[in-house]
């Protein structure tokens, strides 16, 4: 698979080297192995996406997003036939199955409701699934264009927030954005050490996320998740920075379990928490009713990279993010700016 990483920057820095459709497949880094492995997964039908997405194969909001835009045009490919309202049915079907995999992620949403106002387009101009799946595919070419832009600029923007000096930690994978505050920083000779937590129980932070940090050149030290406290009141951080799966229009951040402990913490420490915002809040979701929080299967916890690591006999929970109200977020920084929490919807205007 052809990557753009063209300037010696992390592979994860742009999406192209992470979700493409070629050769009429949607192909997919496989981020369970990453970094270990640099292995791609070839998905024949939406539904081997939407299995991916479920089973984790791909990780990080726009990725998934993205990936299940290819996919959505993939499944009119592969019924260049069909028209009317068999077409307009089967569209329907598509969607729910790839909205279905994580009903929390916005930009999912996002994306699938633009393939979707794009089939009805095409639908209401008597187009059949063979030039739709055109349309889609390159709809999307278009949209990782876009995302990858939205991640440079955010990244850039927070990076202006940093001081040389800073010890900053983060949770998860808070995918390119991240990548690139760390390489603008790096053009602003600001000398930053990042701390990442392991994520269980899929391990992102301690393969993803401290392996596209090293990538940077930037010094990175990784903890447990338990461990933040800790290290927040011994003053070994000082900014806390994060991405977010979905945000409102009221300034609450849903991002990924264990980020809400890590804010409350980090203002009693008076440690300023910013949000990668990427492309801003989903103008959909005014406030937290429409965020539906994902439960995955509680067996996941029982193990860690395949090896079980609980007892028998117990039982176990998974909540996959929590949410953090505005007033434990000091600024949530976007493709367009730096915004406070609660004036977050400014971002739309």
């Amino acid at each position: 698979m052809t990557s753009i990483n063209q300037k010696n920057e992390p592979l994860l820095a742009y999406l192209n080297n992470t979700v493409k459709y070629e050769d009429h497949k949607v192909v997919l880094l496989n981020r369970r192995l990453y970094p270990e492995e640099t292995k791609y997964v070839t998905c024949s039908s939406h539904y081997e996406v939407a299995v991916a997405i479920e089973e984790m194969t791909i990780q990080g909001a726009i990725v998934i997003a993205i990936a299940a835009g290819y996919g959505f045009g993939l499944a009119f490919e592969q019924k260049p036939e069909l028209s009317g309202d068999a077409l307009k049915t089967y569209a329907q079907e598509v969607y729910d199955r790839l909205m279905s995999t994580r009903p929390t992620g916005q930009r999912l949403k996002v994306i699938l409701d633009k393939c979707m106002t794009e089939v009805n387009t095409g639908i209401a101009n008597e187009k059949k699934g063979a030039e739709l799946a055109r349309n889609l595919t390159s709809l999307m070419n278009q949209e990782v264009e876009d995302a990858d832009n939205i991640a440079i600029a955010c990244g850039k923007n927070t990076a202006n927030l940093l001081e040389d000096g800073d010890k900053v930690l983060t949770h998860c994978f808070a995918d390119s954005a991240l990548i690139h505050m760390l390489l603008e920083a790096k053009r602003q000779n600001k000398e930053i050490e990042m701390y990442c937590t392991e994520t269980r129980p899929y391990f992102q932070g301690a393969r993803l996320t401290a392996h596209s940090i090293k990538e940077t050149g930037t010094k990175v030290t990784l903890v447990t998740d338990n461990m933040p406290g800790f290290l927040m009141e011994q003053g070994m951080v000082t900014k806390l920075v994060t991405a977010a799966d979905k945000i409102t229009l009221d300034g609450h951040v849903c991002n990924k379990i264990g980020t809400y402990q890590y804010a409350v913490v980090a203002q009693y420490h008076n440690i300023p928490f910013y949000v990668l915002g990427y492309e801003g809040p989903d103008e959909n979701s005014p406030n937290t009713d429409q965020i539906e929080i994902e439960y995955r299967n509680a067996e996941e916890v029982f193990y860690a990279r395949g090896v079980r690591t609980a007892v028998e006999g117990i039982n176990g929970l998974y909540p996959s993010f929590d949410i953090v109200t505005p007033n434990f977020v000091d600024a949530i920084v976007t493709d367009k700016g730096v915004f406070a929490a609660r004036d977050i919807s400014q971002h739309l205007k």
